[in-house]
């Protein structure tokens, strides 16, 4: 099974590349087509690459570009590694562009001032508490009975939290308190995540070093 799973550390540039290329792609036929069955063939999308067929878990994250600010226009994707990756880019995609519930679905005249951003996840690693996460690497993920939330490892980076807010931050996005990982009946993981994203709409896709940029934002 380990196999089958796409690691982290196997996606190169190229790879990225393609993937951002795909997802805005995907967003494009479904707005002419708005079916979802129809807008990719995956056997094509397999001959692209071996690791098209590597089961991944990743998020598509749209952005509104204007000027030098971005803002959230989508972000929705898997944390899980059950389906390939040629679909998951796929779904994430169309899934960030028009069903998020908490926007508008993305129109046409949209595209040529949303940026897309790929991040791609490890399996998810249960931890203990704050000393077991690096910002800039690790995504986090919530779950309980009561329910479940996902930050991206992008996230803590541009609110410069530490690792507890960045706990407590994910605590909230699940639905529950503040300082639900406190607790024993909720299950803590980080997901070590690597994350792409184009440096203006349609434009050059490059690798965030997301480390970095904490250290040099954050750091007092």
């Amino acid at each position: 099974m380990v196999g089958d799973i796409l690691d982290v550390d196997d996606i190169d540039l190229r790879l990225a590349t393609m993937l951002v290329r795909i997802a805005r792609k995907s967003i494009e036929l479904y707005l002419e087509s708005g079916d979802e069955d129809s807008v990719i063939d995956y056997g094509e999308l397999l001959k692209l690459d071996p690791r098209m067929a590597k089961k991944a878990a990743l998020f598509v994250t749209l952005e509104k570009v204007s000027g030098s600010s971005r803002s959230l226009r989508g972000c929705i994707g898997f944390t899980a590694h059950h389906i390939e990756l040629a679909r998951a880019i796929v779904e994430s995609a169309i899934a960030s562009a028009f069903k998020d519930p908490r926007f508008r679905p993305v129109k046409r005249e949209e595209l040529g001032s949303i940026a897309i951003e790929i991040a791609v996840l490890g399996p998810k690693i249960e931890i203990m508490g704050p000393g077991n996460i690096l910002i800039g690497r690790d995504a986090l993920y919530i779950e309980s009975i009561y329910g479940s939330g996902i930050l991206l490892p992008q996230v803590p980076v541009e609110y410069c939290w530490d690792e507890e807010t960045f706990l407590g931050e994910t605590c909230l996005k699940a639905g529950l308190d503040l300082a639900c990982w406190f607790r024993r009946d909720v299950k803590k993981y980080r997901l070590p995540g690597r994350v792409f994203y184009e440096e203006k709409p349609r434009g050059e896709v490059v690798e965030r070093d997301l480390r970095r940029e904490y250290l040099s934002r954050c750091s007092p």
